[in-house]
């Protein structure tokens, strides 16, 4: 599988998560303060103050809800940035191979030119 198609296919499993369109991820300490963290989908109400929001992980150490909660958020940010360097990485192939062209024909022109003067 090619870059850009792993890229795609992981932005779209993203996609499809609970909320990914209009909510992110928060992780909180269980309220019984069990050293557990849950993760919690969290989206704003429009129409009124607060959110809503609904389990998606429990039982979780805080260094890994942290981690997955932290992911979630970063993963299209981070999706759109690989993009941005392979269109980059693609736009100095091209410049580099439109270079050894022009070197090319400038090279065929000097041996012209040589075997002119010759």
């Amino acid at each position: 599988m090619y870059d850009r198609e792993f890229f795609d296919e992981l932005y779209q499993v993203w996609s499809k998560t609970t909320q990914a369109d209009n909510g992110w991820w928060v992780s909180e300490e269980h309220f019984d303060k069990s050293g557990r963290f849950n993760i919690y989908s969290t989206v704003p109400h429009i129409d009124q103050p607060g959110h809503s929001r609904k389990l998606i992980a429990s039982g979780l150490n805080e260094r890994d809800a942290d981690f997955i909660a932290s992911l979630h958020a970063a993963l299209p940010e981070l999706i759109g940035r690989l993009h941005e360097a392979l269109d980059e990485a693609d736009r100095a192939d091209y410049d580099r191979d439109s270079r050894e062209c022009l070197i090319a024909e400038l090279v065929s022109e000097l041996k012209e030119w040589e075997r002119r003067y010759e």
